[in-house]
């Protein structure tokens, strides 16, 4: 597959930052902002100390992936070897986005994928069948409420979700 940058991350407006930052406060308390996010809502993020860090929005997990801005872009633009791969097929899941593009779901702007089924839970797998597109704004705010409520449950626990207006 010919990677095309356009076609697995974007970069989010300020609102979207504001609000996505507001939900995932109880996770990362200290002030950052998004550099970019890939389409399935991995947020990269820099805090203010300048470390980048990974925030995946489907798991919930939150994982430093650079010292500064400049080596996350110097690896990014780096060669493109085995571990290089490995860590963009991770991160921005490349071959996925390329499947639901053939199932003629593609993310418009400030649009991203998300999971029917966060993969967190039972069910919740990477698949074409269990993605949609989605307002990136709707799915950082949601991804970040649900993860709130659901992380000190047991895993193996069985959850029960409430959709109220």
């Amino acid at each position: 597959m010919s990677l095309i940058w356009s076609e697995i991350m974007f970069v989010p407006d300020q609102k979207i930052v504001e609000e996505t930052a507001l939900a995932w406060k109880w996770l990362v308390p200290e002030p950052w902002k998004i550099i970019f996010s890939s389409m399935f809502g991995g947020v990269f993020l820099e805090k203010e100390a300048g470390d980048v860090h990974w925030l995946e929005c489907g798991t919930g997990v939150i994982e430093k992936v650079a010292n500064s801005a400049a080596e996350f872009h110097a690896f990014l633009s780096g060669p493109r070897d085995d571990a290089w791969a490995s860590r963009v097929d991770d991160w921005f899941l490349p071959p996925l986005v390329q499947q639901l593009h053939k199932a003629g779901k593609i993310a418009g702007p400030d649009q991203c994928y998300g999971f029917t089924i966060l993969p967190i839970f039972k069910g919740g797998t990477y698949n074409v069948e269990n993605c949609f597109v989605v307002s990136a704004r709707e799915w950082f705010t949601l991804a970040g409420s649900i993860h709130e409520q659901v992380c000190d449950v047991p895993d193996g626990s069985q959850v029960k979700m409430k959709i109220v207006d």
